[in-house]
């Protein structure tokens, strides 16, 4: 039996879920590479993100630097990894789930913690703490003071949101808030306070950690 058939033969007989991170990515992968064999191929890609859980920092430049992965792989694996960041959208958690801060945490970080560029999201809830809606406002490095505040509560408005959470990511991986995300934190909760809509939480989410403003008592 050829070594890139056998996760193919694994999961046929014990089930896809008895397979190891490297076959998982071996099965995607197929085709081996010269002197290297698939599961050397999986274990490069794997090496490359710096393990497995990291998989989705991974972009498709980076992706065919790999010797062995040819442009027609790499998008096949990116088109895996956007799957598995669509299916687990913010629409698609309860709330229940909503309601449990590690519940959004897990979900931020795994949808804005390894993104490359910083991105500021905004969730608007109902009375519940169900999801009105959720969207990316902004992208890019943008400076948090000139965050649109007013625009934020616009739509809060319009869309009778009881609540506002906001969310953002450090691709550095220092989770620590800087002055600017203090000042708009303080910005956006005072003016939330004005109309009646309260800034559930300000999160900064990285790929290795968070910082929950409303865990560290600084919304007012």
């Amino acid at each position: 039996m050829k070594s890139d058939l056998m996760p193919r033969e694994k999961a046929l007989e014990y089930g896809i879920a008895s397979l190891s991170e490297t076959e998982l990515l071996a099965l995607i992968i197929k085709s081996a590479y010269k002197n290297k064999n698939v599961f050397d191929l999986a274990r490069d890609v794997i090496d490359l993100a710096n393990g497995f859980e990291n998989l989705l920092s991974l972009n498709y430049e980076e992706l065919i630097m790999v010797k062995g992965i040819k442009k027609a792989k790499a998008l096949e694996i990116m088109a895996i990894l956007e799957i598995a960041k669509r299916l687990s959208r913010i629409d698609h958690v309860s709330e229940a789930e909503l309601s449990s801060p590690a519940k959004v945490v897990e979900w931020l970080r795994f949808n804005l913690g390894f993104c490359c560029q910083e991105q500021f999201f905004v969730i608007y809830l109902n009375g519940r703490n169900g999801i009105i809606r959720s969207e990316v406002m902004y992208k890019g490095n943008k400076n948090m003071a000139t965050v649109g505040v007013d625009e934020i509560l616009r739509k809060a408005i319009l869309m009778k949101a009881s609540g506002i959470l906001v969310a953002h990511n450090h691709p550095s991986g220092n989770v620590k808030p800087s002055h600017a995300d203090i000042e708009l934190t303080q910005r956006l909760s005072q003016a939330c306070q004005l109309v009646s809509i309260p800034l559930v939480d300000h999160i900064i989410v990285s790929k290795s950690g968070y910082f929950s403003f409303k865990n560290h008592s600084m919304l007012e």
